[in-house]
């Protein structure tokens, strides 16, 4: 027999449940996209960064501003693996990027 309020709570977990699922994909790709550019940074501007807290440090700053646009345009940018000297013309969104994360 059909039973709207189970059938209505049924479809209120799955719904809570997709939207949860979709805001944890988005900070797996921030994560993600947070790595990618602090292995850029280390291997074509400092040797010496330590990725791992570079990549925490943005994580933190994308969460709270439109960093997180930019990153992302700028990692769709490096996924065409330009070199380290062809990304200054290839890809100039990183510029701000690189700033915002070498503060």
């Amino acid at each position: 027999m059909f039973s709207f309020t189970r059938s209505f709570t049924a479809f209120a977990l799955i719904a809570s449940g997709l939207l949860l699922s979709n805001s944890g994909c988005s900070d797996i790709g921030e994560a993600i996209d947070c790595d990618q550019m602090c292995n850029q940074l280390q291997d074509c501007i400092d040797g010496d960064l330590n990725v791992r807290h570079c990549a925490e440090r943005c994580e933190d700053q994308v969460d709270d501003s439109a960093l997180a646009d930019k990153l992302d345009a700028c990692t769709d940018c490096l996924d065409h693996d330009p070199s380290c000297k062809e990304a200054v013309n290839e890809c100039p969104i990183c510029d701000e990027v690189q700033v915002a994360l070498l503060r």
